[in-house]
């Protein structure tokens, strides 16, 4: 009693500030979103027990933006039902929670993941501005230095004042994978597609993300029909995608910008799963040939092989390609 009565009677100004672990902060901030907020408080401290005994931690939180900027497991809820893709993303993720206000718009950039091939984000919006039902910004996100080669954007309006997204894209890493990526991104505007709206404003972030445990598999794949050969070289595989690197050589008469084809492939499981496409790259290395990757939702439970079948197709014709296995385990 005698330690309650001391803990209770403590100076918040004169606690010395301590690390706390991404999820104990996860874990207060969750507990924040679950209460109404008292608007009069000008800051929100929660303390927190640790093992072997009592010890505090103050963590401190606008009150409009912890009531509605949600966290990375709750964004991709909002897009689960319209892809597979996020069904171990929080597994993976990179906390980032970089918030920057510009204009009366707050953008968090929330959770991250790096795979060796693709960078995948987690966003947040708060504004009393009316952004539309899908939002999007004016400037591209820059890896190492480098515009994104591809990217897929999903947005989504929570409530009037309250948007989620989440940003996938490939860079262009020119054939490498390296250990950590650095992202920086500079919006200066968040459009409205239905008014056709731009809010102008002043953003600016800059992290660091590392890549995560990545299994690399050989394919070793050739095949050549109607003058078309596709190369297979290898699958990178992680908890979260399914990354296939592949090289496309072209008859005389076509090259990349000129291809009336669409690349693509089919990926199945053993127990007929079929895996969702997220996105790809592909890009000329000479006249006639071309190379990229094709990055698909994550491997399910139990699976120790995927059967892969290349295809060019468009509106009127498909040309298929013979099928190969590649075995995930043993």
């Amino acid at each position: 009693m005698d330690e309650l009565k001391k803990m209770l009677q403590l100076n918040v100004d004169e606690i010395e500030p301590e690390k706390v672990s991404r999820f104990e902060k996860k874990r207060v901030l969750q507990f924040v979103l679950q209460k109404k907020k008292n608007h009069s408080m000008k800051y929100i401290a929660a303390s927190c027990l640790l093992a072997g005994g009592i010890g505090s931690t103050a963590v401190f939180l606008s009150p409009t933006i912890a009531s509605h900027i949600p966290l990375a497991n709750q964004i991709v809820e909002y897009f689960k039902g319209e892809t597979s893709q996020f069904q171990y993303f929080e597994d993976y993720a990179t906390g980032i929670d970089a918030i920057q206000e510009s204009n009366g718009i707050t953008i968090e950039i929330v959770d991250a993941i790096y795979d060796g091939t693709t960078v995948t984000l987690t966003f947040a919006i708060e504004t009393e501005k009316d952004l539309g039902e899908h939002p999007s910004f004016d400037k591209p996100i820059k890896i190492n230095g480098e515009i994104e080669g591809s990217s897929v954007t999903w947005t989504k309006k929570r409530s009037d004042t309250s948007y989620v997204g989440v940003i996938t894209l490939t860079p262009e890493l020119n054939g490498r994978s390296p250990r950590t990526v650095k992202l920086t991104w500079n919006p200066r505007s968040v459009w409205n597609h239905d008014t056709n709206e731009n809010f102008e404003g002043d953003w600016a972030y800059e992290f660091h993300l590392k890549k995560i445990d990545v299994k690399g598999i050989k394919a070793n794949y050739r095949d050549s029909k109607n003058g078309f050969t596709i190369f297979v070289p290898s699958l990178d595989i992680t908890g979260y995608t399914i990354n296939l690197h592949y090289n496309i050589q072209m008859p005389s008469n076509y090259a990349l910008y000129n291809l009336p084809y669409v690349t693509g492939f089919d990926v199945k499981d053993e127990f007929g799963n079929t895996y969702e496409m997220i996105t790809n790259l592909t890009g000329s290395t000479t006249k006639h040939a071309a190379k990229g990757s094709f990055t698909f939702a994550n491997i399910q439970s139990g699976t120790k092989e995927l059967i892969i079948t290349p295809k060019l197709y468009n509106d009127n014709e498909e040309i298929i390609f013979d099928s190969f296995e590649v075995t995930i385990s043993k």
